[in-house]
C-alpha cells in the first residue's frame, strides 16, 4: 500500500478571513461547493499543484505570533513550499502591504522567507540557490 497524496488541514477561527488571506496573499482559489463551504465551515483551496484545507475551529489554536524564520522548531508544524521565484513572491506580498519576513540564504543552500496567516500559521518559503 503506497500513499498517493496528501493536503494538510489547518484549524482556522475565521474562515472567510482565512480564505481571504490565502485568495489575496498566495493567489489560492476556492475549489470547494461554496454550499458545503458555508454548511461545514470548511474548504478546500488550490494554488497551482499546491491544495490546503481550512476548517474553522473553535478550539485555541497553539500558534505563536510573531516571526523568527530562522528558527522554525518554535512551531509544532511548519508549511514549507516551493514557490516558482521566492523574490518576486515576497516583493508580491510587501507590495500588497503583507509583513513577510526578511529574505536569507541559509547554510543549506537556500534562499528563504517566510509568513505567517491569520491564526499564526508558519509558511515558509524556499528555492535552491543553484
Amino acid at each position: 500500500m503506497g500513499l498517493k497524496r496528501l493536503i494538510p488541514m489547518l484549524n482556522v477561527s475565521n474562515l472567510e478571513k482565512s480564505l481571504d488571506f490565502y485568495r489575496s496573499a498566495l493567489a489560492f482559489d476556492t475549489v470547494s461547493d461554496q454550499d458545503d463551504v458555508k454548511r461545514f465551515r470548511w474548504a478546500t483551496i488550490r494554488s497551482g499543484e499546491v491544495e490546503l484545507m481550512l476548517s474553522e475551529s473553535n478550539c485555541d489554536l497553539p500558534m505563536k505570533k510573531g516571526i523568527d524564520p530562522q528558527n522554525s522548531s518554535e512551531w509544532p508544524t511548519v508549511f514549507y513550499f516551493y514557490p516558482e521565484d521566492v523574490m518576486s513572491l515576497h516583493l508580491q506580498l510587501v507590495s500588497a502591504g503583507f509583513t513577510p519576513s526578511k529574505v536569507y540564504e541559509t547554510g543549506y543552500g537556500m534562499r528563504e522567507f517566510s509568513i505567517q496567516d491569520p491564526d499564526g500559521h508558519l509558511l515558509s518559503f524556499g528555492e535552491d540557490l543553484n
